[in-house]
């Protein structure tokens, strides 16, 4: 802003920022700064707007960005009277990380002439943007993750490829025969020896060993009979 009326000497001014008491302003946040002024002096003064501006240091004629223009209507303040106004602005993001020149001023008339006060002119840091995590935002992302999941393994499952989804999926049977292992009972043997022996006998009948025990049978009959 150039070209700034002169300040009235009756008009004193006082301002704050509620939620920046550090003078630190977030790029891309909207910033509220309160301004009082009080009437010393003997007439009506009107408030016709207030403006904002961020500047260069140490050069104020040379600014950055001017923000928007706050105007009122009827905003006198009668002698010995005080007034509270309220005005917002937003520093770009482009500018965090640098310091500048902010300036906030307050135009008004006294009696037809035009006067104006900057009520608020430092150098202020201007800061990253402010990450918010929105709870009613993360809710819904997680639905839309979640309905979009079981549509994908709904479009699997349909391709037969539904094992290939985690959690939802089932599992995939091999290929092939299933092999069964026999269980051979166990038997348990009953009855006298000589029933053994004939089973053993009727084993190895027709063998080499099975003749050679029938010879030697007969030889033992034989030698039975001459003994007699």
């Amino acid at each position: 802003m150039t070209d700034i009326p002169a300040a009235n000497p009756d008009v004193e001014a006082v301002s704050a920022f509620p939620d920046y008491e550090d003078h630190a302003f977030p790029g891309g946040e909207r910033v509220k700064v309160l301004l009082g002024l009080r009437n010393t002096g003997n007439e009506n003064v009107n408030v016709t707007h207030l403006a904002g501006s961020l500047n260069v240091p140490g050069n104020f004629n040379f600014y950055v960005t001017n923000f928007t223009v706050e105007s009122y209507e009827d905003a006198i303040i009668k002698p010995r009277k005080e007034a509270t106004f309220e005005y917002e602005f937003a520093i770009d993001p482009q500018f965090a990380g640098h310091s500048l020149q902010l300036a906030l001023t307050a135009f008004y008339d006294e009696a037809g002439v035009a006067y104006a006060t900057t009520f608020y002119n430092e150098t202020v840091p201007v800061l990253d943007p402010k990450i918010v995590f929105d709870h009613e935002l993360a809710v819904i992302y997680l639905t839309l993750a979640g309905v979009a999941f079981l549509m994908f393994a709904g479009v699997m499952k349909s391709f037969g490829l539904g094992h290939l989804v985690p959690f939802i999926g089932e599992a995939k049977q091999t290929s092939g025969a299933v092999k069964k292992k026999t269980v051979i009972p166990k038997v348990v043997a009953s009855g006298t020896a000589s029933a053994s022996a004939s089973d053993s006998e009727q084993w190895l009948e027709g063998t080499a060993f099975a003749r050679q025990a029938s010879g030697s049978k007969s030889f033992k009959k034989s030698k039975s009979k001459k003994n007699k």
